[in-house]
């Protein structure tokens, strides 16, 4: 892909742009000796500025997909991404910074908010961005820079307060309700909520916040159920979350009437937890309940590929659903004998089962693990040993590979637009969610390698983290183990025995008894 340099724009052509206004005063940006004048734009509480003005005076090269709206910026050692009308920042493919407002897109222009798109700049590169003379830090800063104007918005928009208004709750006998006003009526196909652990998602397709949502609802964390409430603004969409200190019976989120309204009802199991919360103590926090929350009462075990899809192919014919299924169903028996445990499989048989169809199985089981097996394999048939995987953009192009190896499935789907690509907003929205886990999934993947070398005599590849859409959406730390090389002759002699097999069953095991054990020991996180 060609690089190539942006030219200087400036805000003032946007005088009349219907999304945003032009403030009045411009900002002086600096680095060392070299400085610049803008005028910022001004939209939704917060003053804006071209990435493209900022790349220009770090004298950076920056390439722009069109396609995609994607922004890069070649900074010294580094490689910062910002999207169109998206809260994420991503550098080096591997670390997602995410913003509490989007970016702008305006006339074939990225705008970023400076508030909170230059600190994280001023993370990666080598010489300060100064606003006005002050260094915008990620713990603070300068949270009015300019003087603003209002352009009134023309007939049949949204009018400034967002068609999300405000939010509030109130006890019902069987739990809480949180009622979002809205300036319309969405419809049910319009939202959609999910748990994941502590977590309560709400999303609301072309929802549009106010800017007094976020404030209304910090009322909600009032009460003892709620820990915090969130809502961030998304491209199409408006997403709330809020997280629990306790565990609840059941959610939903319905359409109000006859005021036009969205209703989110969490069912509680205690009514103590409707209680308003005092000032300076806990919200209700019963440490004996959470600490059983997070006891590891179940597995689920999956068997990669399946049925039609083969997966990769061994040199003397040794296909890899039959190696997986095989150890998979080893490594369950010893789970359940040794550490009595439960276990589920997402498939005992040759069945193919769709990417998405795995992790939602064990979300629906309500699983506390998620372990995928599989086998590596490459062109080069001296290539060997075997790897974990978790979660996360990956560090390197040979971890991206192997990602995308086993994503390669995804062409026997039939719901082939459920998936995005390795660098997309869903993919980014996909991790944020885990980032609950990251912590132990990486845990579990650093035991579980530590496991299989203490009963493998091959090759340690370590721990590595990639895009698998395979571990997507798992509400529990979940990794993916690459057994061995089914392309290395030897390595597929190894898998396709007992022995090898039960190896890999144990070692394992052990990584997942030595997670558990340190797991169950602190309790709570």
């Amino acid at each position: 892909m060609k690089r190539m340099r942006f030219p200087m724009v400036l805000g003032l052509a946007l005088l009349f742009c219907r999304e945003a206004t032009v403030a009045q005063q411009s900002l002086r940006l600096s680095v060392g000796s070299k400085q610049i004048s803008v005028v910022p734009v001004f939209s939704g509480d917060q003053d804006y500025v071209s990435v493209s003005v900022i790349a220009e005076l770090l004298a950076v090269n920056t390439y722009w997909n069109a396609e995609k709206q994607k922004l890069v910026l070649y900074l010294p050692g580094h490689q910062i991404k910002v999207t169109a009308a998206n809260p994420f920042v991503v550098v080096d493919e591997k670390t997602v910074h995410q913003m509490p407002v989007a970016t702008s897109y305006i006339d074939g222009v990225v705008f970023a908010p400076i508030q909170f798109f230059i600190p994280i700049l001023n993370a990666y590169a080598t010489g300060p961005v100064l606003v006005d003379g002050k260094k915008l830090t990620l713990d603070g800063g300068v949270s009015s820079v300019a003087t603003r104007i209002d352009v009134p918005k023309k007939d049949g928009e949204e009018g400034a307060g967002g068609n999300l208004l405000d939010a509030a709750a109130e006890k019902k006998s069987n739990g809480l309700l949180i009622r979002l006003k809205t300036s319309r009526a969405f419809s049910k196909q319009d939202l959609e909520i999910w748990k994941n652990r502590s977590w309560i998602y709400v999303t609301v397709s072309n929802g549009v916040a106010g800017k007094g949502l976020s404030e209304s609802l910090q009322d909600i964390e009032a009460y003892k159920l709620i820990k915090r409430a969130l809502v961030i603004q998304n491209k199409r969409s408006v997403q709330f979350s809020f997280q629990l200190s306790k565990d609840i019976a059941g959610h939903e989120v319905l359409t109000g009437d006859p005021e036009p309204s969205i209703l989110v009802l969490l069912r509680v199991k205690d009514p103590a937890d409707l209680e308003l919360g005092s000032a300076g103590t806990a919200k209700g926090v019963d440490l004996a309940k959470q600490k059983d929350q997070w006891k590891i009462d179940k597995i689920v075990l999956d068997a990669g590929h399946g049925g039609k899809d083969g997966g990769a192919k061994g040199k003397n014919g040794t296909k890899e659903k039959d190696i997986t299924l095989a150890v998979v169903q080893k490594l369950g028996k010893l789970i359940e004998q040794r550490l009595g445990i439960p276990v589920e499989y997402t498939r005992s048989t040759d069945v193919f089962i769709s990417l998405n169809g795995r992790t939602k199985f064990a979300n629906g089981r309500n699983a506390k693990l998620f372990v995928s097996v599989h086998c590596n394999s490459s062109r080069n048939r001296k290539a060997g040993g075997f790897e974990t995987f978790f979660l996360s953009p990956s560090r390197t192009e040979e971890a991206l590979a192997v990602a995308r190896l086993e994503n390669e499935v995804i062409a026997l789907e039939d719901e082939k637009h459920d998936y995005g690509d390795f660098t997309d907003e869903k993919f980014i929205l996909a991790h944020i969610m885990q980032s609950v886990f990251v912590k132990e999934s990486e845990e579990l993947a650093d035991r579980v390698q530590r496991g299989l070398d203490t009963k493998l005599t091959i090759k340690n590849r370590g721990v590595s983290q990639a895009p698998f859409y395979v571990l997507m959406g798992a509400s529990m730390p979940c990794i993916l183990v690459e057994t061995a090389f089914i392309s290395n002759p030897t390595e597929e002699k190894f898998l396709k025995s007992d022995d090898g097999q039960n190896k890999l069953a144990e070692g394992i095991l052990s990584g997942i008894r030595e997670f558990i054990k340190a797991y169950e020991k602190v309790g709570l996180r």
